[in-house]
């Protein structure tokens, strides 16, 4: 499990804003085990989205992909008590790497999506496409 957070053009203001295992917690957000855990209100305002992401650890499961045989849902848990979930459409694609949900701001508060894209790419890829510098 990790956080990406994002502005509102879609990419990372550093690389600060990959909250993972080794970063676990930054700006109101932070990562343990299964749980990643957002405190709306600690939020920057210069933060639009939070991409929740899922991925295979391949240097423990080196072949694993997402596939049609995998199944997991996402679980939200607002102050409320109210619970959300998302369970994805199956995988094909050789996937390593999917968004789960992602948190959004919307007027004056914020709203979850389910998204449940995956990346063929892996984490590299995905953390590219939000301008994260990987590297080599």
């Amino acid at each position: 499990m990790s956080a990406v957070l994002l502005t509102r053009n879609g990419k990372v203001r550093s690389d600060h804003d990959l909250v993972f295992y080794n970063h676990p917690s930054h700006d109101g957000v932070s990562v343990g085990g299964d749980t990643v855990t957002a405190d709306l209100g600690l939020i920057p305002d210069d933060i639009a989205t939070i991409a929740v992401i899922v991925s295979i650890d391949l240097e423990a499961q080196p072949a694993a992909v997402f596939d049609n045989h995998t199944q997991w849902q996402a679980d939200i848990t607002q102050p409320s008590r109210t619970q959300l979930a998302f369970t994805p459409d199956p995988f094909s694609s050789g996937e390593t790497v999917t968004i789960a949900v992602e948190l959004y701001r919307h007027t004056t508060g914020w709203k979850a999506r389910a998204v449940g894209q995956g990346y063929d790419t892996g984490l590299a890829g995905l953390a590219t496409d939000y301008g994260i510098d990987v590297e080599a």
